[in-house]
């Protein structure tokens, strides 16, 4: 007898199972949720966000939406509405960064919304920011969407009242042998945002006049949709123990201070023990407290993966072992506070220390003849303004200390012969140096080389081009923005970073400097790249 995929081949065979409980797919829990709770029983392991409180399943609902049952079997205002979504997020040059697709439950409402969507994008001019990419927008219906994600998925129920307003429950695929696997696939596909465009609510399915367990799952789905959080009931035997920690007694110990605490959250097995409620925004978590776990997880993972996953996933991580908590409770709390005390209320003000006013060298300047330069008996007076600049200027390249030397002595335009007699004064120097980006920094002081400062001119723009700052001065300056935006794409951030390096207008040059600079932070492991090319502090 034919079973119902390879994998139950596999299972009537005796074959041996090996599960696979991580998930890495979802930036935002809830977008797992229903999967996880529903079909595998709470068994995977995934990670809240810091924005947990609020779920990015949202159901867009369409009001006097018709399905079409006995003609097109479409609906044609549901696509049109969804439509209009697709269009208007590839117009927002901020929102169309993030990759779409879009799921139907049935074939014909996806050749539908195909034809549509092709004939508005081509109408707009929108080509290049829907399929000119490395992710381009999809259109697929439930049974062909398996392997595909997307950054936001879009669906269309599709089925719904008709013109008469009767529910028919043949929902397609849905209603056929292991419809619910389709359903669990399909709502599985995003990274970041998920849509729901229905004519119906739940509500309006009546599962007393079904057997059908792909039913039962979108019933339960749009509930979920709909109350934009976790509401599905479990079977008593499919509960996990509550293995409360020390987190109660933890949150009670902030609660003083004025810190509001969660305990237990996540919707796996996973859980955050205390979460920290962000006293500037109730919707966001501003710290995630991990105690002991249990022996659910290997050390490795409670130590290491668990840790990296959540910074990765923008949370400010505190490790809390139990044997520390109840040797000396007092100290432990004090340097929970005092962390979150920098967090709430110096985050901008350590964000500043950052920066710092560009010190000029003080050098009596003297005009000098290009020839004079050249000649050779000038050397001792150039060397002392090269190491007069490098002492106050430090770090500094090649380029722009030959920029800065030569201005010194009245010459603002100079060719090779000049640029390459002030090179060769220079290594003389014996000055330390480092090559980064295909350029020569010189410095003398060790401390000046770091990413703890980033400098800007107090009056007078000088330094305008990609040769004239230091990776060290733009990889400060992004851990500066990093520390109060949490995160950015990769285009916004180096728009910010050049406007508050005081530049004027961004060549191409300056604009890949700054990222490769991004590209050396990531190296170095201070930053993180997603997928969708957002930057964060790792």
């Amino acid at each position: 007898e034919d079973l119902e995929s390879v994998l139950d081949d596999c299972l009537a065979l005796g074959v041996p199972e090996k599960h696979l409980n991580w998930h890495y797919r979802s930036k935002h829990e809830s977008l797992i949720a229903f999967s996880n709770i529903m079909y595998y029983s709470s068994r995977l392991c995934t990670f809240p966000s810091p924005d947990a409180m609020d779920s990015r399943v949202k159901l867009h609902f369409v009001e006097g939406g018709v399905y079409e049952r006995g003609a097109s079997k479409i609906n044609r205002l549901e696509a049109e509405e969804l439509v209009n979504a697709v269009i208007a997020r590839l117009k927002d040059p901020a929102r169309r960064r993030s990759s779409i697709g879009v799921v139907t439950f049935s074939t014909p409402q996806q050749v539908y919304i195909e034809k549509l969507l092709s004939k508005r994008i081509t109408a707009a001019g929108l080509e290049e920011a829907a399929y000119e990419r490395d992710e381009p927008l999809f259109v697929k219906n439930l049974e062909n969407v398996q392997g595909d994600e997307r950054d936001v998925i879009l669906f269309s129920v599709c089925y719904g009242p008709d013109a008469a307003g009767r529910i028919s429950l043949n929902f397609g695929p849905l209603n056929q042998l292991g419809g619910w696997r389709r359903l669990n696939v399909a709502v599985s596909r995003a990274r970041e945002e998920m849509i729901i465009f229905s004519s119906m609510r739940y509500s309006m399915i009546d599962l007393s006049r079904t057997t059908s367990r792909g039913v039962a799952g979108l019933k339960a789905f749009l509930e979920f949709a709909e109350k934009g959080r976790t509401t599905l009931a479990q079977p008593s035997d499919e509960m996990r123990i509550n293995k409360t920690g020390i987190g109660r007694y933890i949150a009670a110990e902030l609660a003083p201070y004025g810190y509001e605490c969660r305990t237990d959250v996540g919707v796996s097995d996973f859980k955050i023990d205390v979460a920290v409620v962000d006293p500037k925004n109730k919707h966001n978590f501003i710290l995630a407290i991990l105690c002991d776990g249990t022996t659910d997880f290997s050390v490795k993972d409670r130590s290491v993966m668990q840790v990296q996953t959540l910074k990765r996933n923008n949370w400010n991580v505190i490790r809390l072992y139990s044997i520390n908590f109840f040797n000396n409770p007092k100290r432990e709390i004090k340097k929970i506070k005092e962390y979150l005390d920098k967090l709430t209320s110096t985050q901008k003000v350590t964000a500043n220390t950052y920066k710092k006013s560009y010190r000029f060298a003080k050098v009596e300047e003297a005009a000098l003849e290009p020839a004079a330069i050249l000649g050779g008996e000038n050397d001792g007076e150039i060397i002392k303004v090269i190491r007069a600049v490098v002492s106050a200027e430090e770090p500094i390249s090649s380029q722009f200390l030959t920029k800065r030397v030569l201005s010194l002595f009245g010459i603002t335009k100079y060719g090779t012969k000049l640029e390459n007699k002030i090179c060769s004064l220079a290594s003389a120097c014996s000055f330390k140096s480092v090559q980064m980006l295909g350029n020569t920094y010189y410095y003398k002081t060790d401390k000046y080389v770091g990413y703890d400062r980033y400098r800007v001119e107090s009056d007078t723009q000088v330094r305008t081009s990609d040769t004239d700052f230091t990776p060290f001065d733009v990889i400060s300056l992004i851990k500066a923005i990093l520390l109060d935006k949490v995160s950015m794409y990769a285009d916004e951030l180096t728009q910010s970073v050049v406007k508050q390096l005081g530049v004027p207008r961004a060549s191409d040059k300056m604009t890949a400097f700054v990222n490769a600079c991004i590209d050396e932070g990531v190296g170095a492991g201070l930053f993180i790249r997603s997928i969708s090319d957002k930057i964060s502090l790792s």
